[in-house]
């Protein structure tokens, strides 16, 4: 079912709407040239250093002590700032900026008017419109889009969203659907292979269509155009932007045309034979694993395990659901849509919904692991309340239908300000671990601007402003693939300093020192005795080999450098 261009238009103002009200308290910072998080910096850096050697390139040149930092994003976000930038003047700092501003709202709009499609062959009317509303004020969506963000989250979930209503429609015998479904597959994995879960749901439900036995034969011509589709457009991305190795997991690669072809294959086999399809369909997918079996171990299978936890222990965003406040913030958009899922597959007996309610618990689950991935369950939930809505007017009248879907659209708004009216009751857990109160990069970029491109040790943190503010080279920022210079970043805070500069220091060849004293003790060095690098400049008790340059009394960071004879 296709959207009016009218409710597409209105889908799209209601999310970007409520997303830039959302974002205004960033405003200020934003307007003097902050962005909101590290990635939206170091998003900008690589940008810059492309258009300056008018070449894709994968590598940040002035991380990891000057030698690069790999990054494993594609560059399909990097091309879409690129025509964004084209209005506000080309391909200047200001312009390059400009877009990244705007790429956030822009992409929480066009995801409010896909999940409102979505939502359409189950929901009638202006209660659509209630996804997209959602789409603008659920946290673990806008988190990722107020203006200030520059990353590809949103659009991921957009493009799961897309691969969520085209296999839903191509289940229901829409064949032509096939075409979205396999389109949208191919753009999400380019993005990121985060994805690849979320278009194995897709394929996967439109052969439970075919199996429910629902016009099979559309059903199944859907899967085949799907596939083809899948396929085409993968093995042309991997020509025009291919991964940093032949057969790379964190990345568009040839690993990801091999998963197209099994699908485009299953999808013919359906097509044209029609038999022993689970049999074949399970068996493929198996080999395809057996094939990479990386893809079982996550970030571990790019890194190994003991890098791939410190990264994610320092990372927030990949920590588990660790309260009932923010199980009920970032989880009640899951269970909702499981809830809906489950209730339209009894009432309907449809093996479909029963497959979607098992999707919303594999999201759930995702999201309680990391936090990060319960932007999926979210846009389900956003998806799930217009339904629901339409549901209690099936099954309920007069008064209690009234009240029903008043107190059913007043839960799902609170929950998604479930910390915010608990910090104002005073019911808020204080957070724990690190802060960093006045910290602000500006003064520190000033205090840096005599020493050059000299090497920086700082906090992994401020990498990627540091880079983007200053001409500076730095030790590792927070990146998987940036594991030998995490290393050294790690041994030289967690060392314990003596009166010579130690080897963990001298491997990262720095000749500075940055950092903003916090608050509490820093989660970088966890379970040592208080005598390290880090602790000793926290207490501005400096070892003799590093000297006071100055601090900036607005941004509270101080600067010290290496000196060989040992005063201060």
């Amino acid at each position: 079912m296709a959207l009016r261009r009218g409710e597409a238009a209105i889908a799209f103002l209601v999310a970007a709407t409520l997303d830039v009200v959302a974002g205004l308290r960033a405003a200020p910072g934003v307007r003097d040239g902050d962005l909101v998080n590290p990635d939206s910096y170091m998003r900008l850096v690589r940008l810059r250093d492309i258009v300056a050697a008018a070449s894709p390139l994968h590598v940040v040149a002035r991380d990891g002590s000057g030698d690069g930092a790999v990054l494993h994003w594609s560059h399909f976000l990097d091309s879409l700032l690129l025509i964004l930038a084209l209005p506000f003047g080309g391909t200047s700092d200001w312009a390059l900026r400009m877009a990244g501003l705007v790429s956030g709202p822009l992409a929480i709009g066009l995801t409010g008017v896909a999940v409102v499609w979505m939502t359409a062959p189950l929901a009638v009317g202006g209660m659509r419109l209630m996804a997209a509303a959602m789409v603008g004020l659920t946290p673990s969506v806008i988190a990722y889009g107020v203006p200030g963000v520059v990353h590809h989250h949103v659009l991921l979930g957009t493009m799961a969203v897309l691969v969520a209503g085209a296999a839903g429609r191509v289940a229901a015998g829409e064949w032509r659907q096939g075409v979205l479904l396999g389109t949208a597959s191919a753009a999400g994995i380019w993005l990121s292979p985060e994805t690849m879960p979320f278009v194995l749901m897709g394929f996967a439900g439109g052969g439970v269509g075919w199996l429910a036995g629902r016009d099979r034969d559309a059903v199944a011509a859907g899967l085949a155009l799907a596939g083809t589709v899948f396929l085409v457009l993968t093995a042309a991305i991997v020509a025009v932007d291919p991964g940093i190795g032949r057969f790379e997991i964190d990345r568009v690669s040839l690993a990801y045309v091999v998963l197209a072809a099994i699908t485009a294959g299953v999808g013919w086999w359906i097509a044209l034979v029609g038999r022993f399809v689970i049999p074949l369909a399970v068996a493929a997918i198996v080999l395809w694993v057996g094939c990479f079996p990386q893809i079982l171990a996550g970030a571990d299978g790019v890194v190994d395990a003991a890098a791939s936890k410190a990264i994610l222990a320092a990372t927030k965003e990949m920590m588990p659901v660790d309260s009932v406040l923010q199980a009920v913030t970032f989880l009640g958009g899951s269970v909702l849509a499981f809830g809906v899922a489950l209730w339209l597959a009894v009432i309907r007996r449809s093996w479909t919904f029963a497959y979607a309610a098992l999707c919303a618990a594999v999201m759930l689950g995702l999201g309680g692991l990391h936090v990060r991935f319960s932007t999926y369950g979210a846009l389900a939930g956003a998806a799930a309340l217009p339904v629901a809505i339409a549901e209690i007017g099936r099954w309920m009248h007069g008064r209690s239908q009234v009240y029903g879907r008043i107190g059913l659209i007043l839960a799902a708004v609170l929950a998604t300000r479930a910390d915010t009216l608990a910090a104002m009751m005073g019911a808020a857990p204080k957070p724990e671990g690190v802060t960093t109160p006045g910290c602000n990069l500006h003064g520190a970029a000033q205090l840096l601007g005599p020493f050059g491109d000299a090497i920086v040790l700082s906090d992994p943190n401020d990498v990627p402003e540091l880079l983007y503010r200053t001409g500076v080279r730095t030790v590792a920022g927070l990146y998987h693939r940036n594991v030998v210079p995490e290393g050294r970043m790690w041994a030289a805070w967690r060392a314990v300093p003596g009166d010579t500069v130690g080897p963990e220091f001298l491997a990262t060849r720095a000749s500075l020192v940055l950092l903003c004293p916090h608050e509490g003790r820093p989660s970088l060095v966890d379970g040592l005795p208080k005598t390290t690098l880090l602790d000793r400049l926290f207490a501005a008790d400096p070892p003799p080999w590093l000297q006071r340059v100055g601090a900036d009394p607005g941004s509270n960071y101080v600067l010290y450098r290496v000196v060989e004879s040992g005063s201060r």
